[in-house]
C-alpha cells in the first residue's frame, strides 16, 4: 500500500486492510494511521468495517461457545486410570515416591485468517511434577 504525505488511502486500497485492522495487524505507524483516517472521513469504508469487525466477534463467540464444552466422562476417567496405572508402575520399579502433582490441561486456540478460512488447534497436555532427588 503506498501513502503520500497526508497519508490519504482510497476506498480500494483501504478494503484488504480491514481485517488487519480489526486484528491489530497494522504495525506501520504511517499505514494505520493512514487507515484510521480514512475510516474517520470515509462513512462507507468506516460501516463496511463496523459490520466486519461485528460479523467476525459474532463467530468468535459461536466458536468459544461451541468449542468450550468439557471433555466427556470415559474419557476423563480413561486418562484418571492410565496416571494411575503409571504412577503404580513408577512406584513398584524404582521403590517408594511421593508425586506431588499431576494437572491435565485442554487448550483451544481459533484463528481466523485474512483469506477467510479458519484454524482451530486443540492441544492437550499431562503433566507430572515429582519431587527432586
Amino acid at each position: 500500500m503506498s501513502f503520500t504525505n497526508d497519508n490519504f488511502i482510497s476506498c480500494e486500497q483501504i478494503i484488504p486492510s480491514i481485517v488487519l485492522y480489526i486484528d491489530h495487524e497494522i504495525f506501520d505507524e504511517q499505514e494505520l494511521n493512514a487507515v484510521e483516517g480514512h475510516f474517520g472521513s470515509c462513512p462507507g469504508c468506516r460501516t463496511q468495517m463496523e459490520q466486519e469487525h461485528s460479523a467476525l466477534e459474532l463467530m468468535r463467540n459461536l466458536l468459544c461457545t461451541a468449542l468450550n464444552e468439557p471433555a466427556p466422562d470415559d474419557l476423563n476417567n480413561r486418562i484418571h486410570q492410565q496416571t494411575e496405572d503409571l504412577y503404580k508402575i513408577m512406584i513398584e520399579s524404582t521403590g517408594a515416591q511421593t508425586l506431588t502433582e499431576i494437572t491435565y490441561t485442554q487448550t483451544t486456540y481459533t484463528e481466523f485468517t485474512s483469506d477467510g478460512t479458519t484454524q482451530i488447534e486443540i492441544t492437550s497436555e499431562i503433566r507430572r511434577e515429582f519431587p527432586q532427588e
